[in-house]
Parts: C-alpha cells; sequence; structure tokens
C-alpha cells in the first residue's frame, strides 16, 4: 500500500520522502529515507522540512500476538511517529488504520488504540483513513486474507479429493461429489476493495477527519463462496452451526483467524463507488494458488 501510495503522490507533483527499513531507490521527487517506527526519532539522522506524514507502516496479522510485536509495531510505533510529528512541527499526520477495531484479535486492538493515540495527539491535523480487505493488483501485488482463504479451502478440499477418489476407485463405489461446509453467513457481506480504489482516496483526501475506505456496495459472502467453488471444482456452502468433518474440522483450524470476519458485518464507506468484478475476483483467486 505504500508503494502505490508514493507512486499516486508523484504522479501529482508532490516530493516524496519515503521512510522504510528498506527504502526504495532514489529517482525525480522520491528521496529515500532509512529508519525505523520503532526507535526515537523514527531512526532518522537528519529531519526534513515536511508538511504532511502519512503513516502506513504496521504488521498486519490476524493471528496470537507472539512476543508482543503487533502490539509494538502497530501501537508503540504509532507513539514514536507522533513524537516525531511533535518534535519537529510537522503540521498533518495522516494514518492508516483499519475499518475493523472492534477487538476480535490483537491486530485490531492494536490498530484501536493507535487511532485513539492519533485521535488524542497535540498534532494539528489528524486524518484517519479506514480501509476494509484490501485486495491487491498486477501492478501492486498484495496476498491478504481473503485470497489466503480462498487458496486454503482450495488446496485442503483438493487433497481430501484425491484421498476421497482413491478410496472410491479402490472400493469401487460410484463417485459422490460431497458438498464442502463453512462456518459463516452467506448472506453477510465481506467488504473487499481494490488497492487502487484505497490509495486513490488516500491521495485526495488532505483535509482532517476519518474516513472510511470501504466498499459501498461489497460481495455477498455466498457470492464470494461461489466463485471460489467455480475456481476450484467444488461445491461450498456457509453453515453457521454445525458439526465439522476431519476434513471441515482442518480447515477451519487453518483459518481460525479470519473466521470471525464471514460473519459478514455492515461497515459505512466514504467512497462513492468501486469497481470488483467477478473476473478480478477469480483472478485474485488464481493468483494466490499460483504464488503457492
Amino acid at each position: 500500500m505504500g508503494k502505490a501510495l508514493v507512486d499516486k503522490l508523484l504522479e501529482q507533483g508532490h516530493v516524496v520522502y519515503a521512510l522504510s527499513r528498506h527504502p526504495p531507490a532514489l529517482k525525480d521527487n522520491l528521496i529515500p529515507v532509512e529508519g525505523d517506527i520503532l526507535v526515537d526519532n523514527l531512526g532518522i539522522t537528519y529531519s526534513p522540512k515536511i508538511e504532511r506524514l502519512y503513516h502506513l507502516a504496521g504488521i498486519v496479522n490476524l493471528g496470537p500476538d507472539r512476543g508482543g510485536i503487533i502490539y509494538k509495531t502497530n501501537a508503540v510505533g504509532t507513539e514514536n511517529v507522533l513524537k516525531y510529528c511533535i518534535r519537529h512541527d510537522v503540521r498533518h499526520i495522516l494514518f492508516c488504520s483499519t475499518a475493523f477495531t472492534q477487538g476480535k484479535n490483537p491486530y485490531e486492538q492494536s490498530k484501536a488504540v493507535a487511532e485513539l493515540m492519533v485521535k488524542q495527539s497535540d498534532v494539528p491535523q489528524k486524518t484517519i483513513f479506514k480501509p476494509s480487505i484490501v485486495l491487491g493488483t498486477k501492478e501492486y501485488p498484495y496476498y491478504g486474507h481473503f485470497s489466503q482463504f480462498a487458496s486454503t479451502l482450495i488446496r485442503i478440499h483438493r487433497r481430501a479429493e484425491m484421498i476421497r477418489r482413491g478410496a472410491e476407485d479402490m472400493l469401487r463405489l460410484p463417485l459422490i461429489r460431497p458438498v464442502f461446509r463453512v462456518q459463516g453467513n452467506s448472506f453477510g457481506h465481506l467488504n473487499l476493495i481494490k488497492l487502487d480504489d484505497v490509495v486513490g482516496k488516500m491521495a485526495s483526501i488532505d483535509k482532517p477527519g476519518t474516513f472510511w475506505l470501504t466498499n459501498p456496495c461489497p460481495p455477498r459472502l455466498g457470492y464470494l463462496l461461489k466463485l471460489i467453488g467455480e475456481v476450484a471444482m467444488v461445491e461450498a456452502i456457509f453453515v453457521k452451526d454445525f458439526h465439522p468433518n476431519f476434513v471441515e474440522g482442518q480447515f477451519n483450524r487453518l483459518v481460525k483467524a479470519f473466521l470471525p470476519y464471514l460473519e459478514g458485518e455492515n461497515i459505512p464507506s466514504d467512497i462513492k463507488d468501486c469497481e470488483l468484478s467477478e473476473e478480478f475476483i477469480k483472478w485474485t483467486i488464481n493468483r494466490q494458488l499460483e504464488r503457492g
């Protein structure tokens, strides 16, 4: 997301200082800065005069916070960024939070704390972006939680299918296509949005406030599962409560962190429209499978 936003800001003619532990190469209007949000003064040996600071650094991990690295990066790192802004008179911070700050996991909790820090800081202008589940593009690949969920379902099913077919051949049983059940709400929505739509909106906002960078018309979970099924040649359905078989249980364990997002909560949006075609969703799923 950071690389895509930098490119968008450069297109608009801005001079961009790109801070990273592994900064990009120097080019017109792009000045690489080696630094780290986990150290004092962000690890910068000099401090350029800047008008706006976009803070997108963070760890997106829905699992357990082993060693406290999620909280340290997302919350303590944000505290260090805010201290830098105050120390160097940066008048405007634009912080990338998340649309999911309900506390379902350590990631959400860390982002909720960081968001509150930004709101309560002494930086004069504060902008908070709340994107939903972001899907990468060909130019900016990003293998997010939805594509990982889809590819895990497909791989688990394919392995189980090979075993099942082998057993049916051995026992000379007729081929039966079983239904793969997934815990979730078929009629709920999963708020997916393309990276281009998110960074396009980020680059166009220069005023304080909180902005929901989400899909105003997100796809239903049942529709998404249908597309996954078409890619995988599997009949899959969402069921709220059921006793999983061995294969379904194995799948649930692998995607446990993502299951709470399959209840289909409604999320506000500050984006008027965005395209998320069937072709693009299937391409996203296939790309993750090809990645291995």
